[in-house]
């Protein structure tokens, strides 16, 4: 790689999915399909430009997601093949459409579990969406993601609970929850810790503000169902960011022990910066303790704007967080470069400064708003190096630059990192 594209060291970096000269490529999810062997499933969404008519006239141009898919690799991620139709959310229709968000390989059963986030249109919300009808359903495939059973409702078991009020303040139509199936974690006990960020309909009368709850599903005797049980809500409070906390990622400490970090929107006109509030849990994510920053080794704070994070813990036992790691604190959700990897030190639950790593920062020549986040992540079987894919978006125009749809295609850019053994 050529040293003006400002790669990491032991850093390959390749085209994952070329545009097709209008969308951007997202690729992530990536979940091996059994527990052997090198077949992967990976999700694949694309986003795009269109002109939008308003109420007064004026046409504009707007971002939209037009499509989820999922293809499969046999050979270990070398090559791709859709394996179904993109799914698009449409913007028209009244009923409840289900996309793809995710999916978990239950190791121990051999038993793969997928997940669809189920969402109604409504032109009266932010995106035409209504976010408050947002919930999950699940499927399960004991042959490798070659059949699947119909999907259900993720519904918490206990009394009181139903497909409207599913989990705990979760009421179908006002208040919902998406789940990123990637972030999902096998316990050690056999059952699987979902997390989930919850929203409110977003219709104009109230701000965002987002928080996590995490649910715990556990096989029934027959191994053809989980059975649910939501915690309690893990919150961040306006003292401290002006959205509340959304997109967790987390690590297993071993047993119910866990810990959580958060995506947190700062502001500058309340003075708050941008920091990625973290918890620990000791009963496998049903509770979590008050939120505090994401800390170095050292004590001193790592520096983040508001984007994704991940926890990869590879087979040789260590954990690593993926995130964009700044050298000063800033108050909103950019820059999201440079892209870095740096050790999780498990016992303190902290990063540990030395080993921090570049893995993307920003290439001569391009766009201040460059972005390398939104990103899949997974361990690659076999060489054991890491495998990041990302749209690399706004190279050469910020978004206030475009002109016309064309101007936001962007490649899916996948880094290979070679991991100490």
């Amino acid at each position: 790689m050529s040293s003006h594209e400002r790669v990491g060291a032991n850093v390959t970096r390749q085209t994952h999915i070329a545009h097709d000269g209008r969308h951007a490529f997202y690729a992530g999810g990536q979940t091996y399909a059994g527990a052997g062997g090198t077949a992967i499933l990976e999700m694949v969404t694309t986003e795009m430009l269109h002109w939008v008519t308003h109420d007064d006239g004026r046409t504009t141009l707007d971002a939209c997601y037009d499509g989820t898919w999922v293809r499969r690799s046999e050979d270990n991620g070398a090559t791709w093949s859709d394996v179904e139709a993109k799914a698009a959310f449409d913007t028209t229709l009244e009923g409840e459409q289900l996309l793809p968000c995710g999916m978990s390989l239950d190791e121990r059963t051999d038993t793969l579990v997928r997940f669809y986030r189920g969402q109604k249109a409504d032109k009266s919300c932010y995106g035409y969406i209504n976010q408050g009808a947002y919930r999950v359903l699940y499927a399960i495939s004991k042959d490798q993601g070659a059949t699947w059973s119909e999907p259900v409702p993720i519904v918490d078991r206990r009394g009181g609970f139903d497909e409207r009020r599913w989990g705990p303040e979760l009421d179908y139509g006002t208040r919902g929850a998406i789940l990123n199936g990637a972030a999902c974690r096998w316990m050690d006990d056999g059952s699987l810790m979902a997390p989930f960020t919850g929203y409110e309909r977003l219709d104009g009368t109230r701000p965002w503000d987002f928080r996590v709850i995490c649910a715990r599903g556990e096989w029934n005797a027959g191994r053809t169902a989980l059975e649910w049980e939501f915690g309690s809500y893990f919150e961040v409070g306006p003292d401290r960011s002006t959205a509340g906390c959304c997109e967790p990622s987390i690590a297993s400490l071993g047993g119910d022990r866990l810990f959580m970090t958060t995506r947190c929107q700062g502001g500058e006109a309340r003075g708050l910066h941008s920091i990625r509030y973290t918890a620990h849990s000791e009963d496998g994510g049903m509770t979590w303790s008050d939120p505090e920053p994401l800390l170095y080794d050292d004590g001193s704070p790592v520096h983040t704007p508001a984007s994704s994070s991940d926890f990869v813990t590879t087979s040789t036992g260590r954990t690593w967080w993926l995130g964009n790691i700044l050298e000063a604190p800033v108050f909103a959700q950019t820059p999201r470069y440079p892209l870095k990897l740096a050790l999780f030190d498990p016992g303190r639950a902290c990063l540990v400064r030395d080993s921090v790593r570049l893995i993307q920062d920003r290439p001569e020549g391009a766009h201040e708003l460059v972005r390398y986040t939104n990103f899949g992540s997974y361990e690659e079987r076999g060489s054991g190096r890491l495998v990041i894919t990302l749209p690399e978006q706004y190279r050469y125009k910020g978004w206030d630059e475009m002109e016309q749809p064309e101007d936001f295609a962007a490649d899916c850019i996948k880094y290979t990192v070679e991991l100490d053994r």
